[in-house]
């Protein structure tokens, strides 16, 4: 299990909207940082749903993966993942689209991954589609984005996040 002193540290302060960024150490997650030339190999979001964090005070996290985009309890997944993993807060200026991040994000909870179009950026990048989605098009869709979708590495690069926090 690891250790989440880091995050319990700082979870306080995480908002809707705020940036996850992962770096697994599976064969895939290795793949997609050698492949995309950066160092993380998946992305999602913080999602605060006060009336439900109950005396724990959980964040959650919303994210595409091969499910589906889900809703998952940050400290469970966070227990068992294999790798690092970096917060980044948005910047003061989005604070007031924090609202439309996290509609968006529960708006989108349930559609299916974008299997075809992920193998389709082996051969050059492809345009945000909403009907299916990966990781990085999935944020970059809920902070309101559109055209071609970034990388996971891409999205902390985009202007509108503080410095990252390594949380494992």
């Amino acid at each position: 299990m690891n250790d989440l002193t880091r995050y319990r540290a700082v979870k306080e302060q995480m908002k809707t909207g705020d940036l996850l960024q992962w770096r697994s150490n599976s064969t895939v997650g290795t793949l997609i940082c050698w492949w995309t030339g950066y160092e993380v190999s998946h992305s999602s979001l913080i999602l605060r749903l006060s009336e439900y964090e109950g005396e724990e005070r959980h964040r959650f996290t919303t994210e595409a993966i091969s499910k589906g985009t889900v809703l998952s309890l940050l400290s469970r997944r966070l227990e068992h993942f294999d790798g690092n993993l970096w917060w980044y807060p948005l910047k003061e200026d989005w604070d007031k689209k924090r609202t439309f991040i996290g509609e968006m994000a529960l708006g989108l909870i349930g559609i299916k991954y974008d299997y075809k179009n992920l193998l389709k950026q082996i051969f050059g990048k492809i345009s945000a589609d909403i009907e299916q989605l990966w990781c990085s098009e999935y944020v970059y869709v809920c902070y309101g984005y559109s055209g071609i979708a970034p990388y996971p590495g891409e999205l902390s690069k985009l202007g509108i996040h503080k410095e990252g926090v390594q949380l494992i």
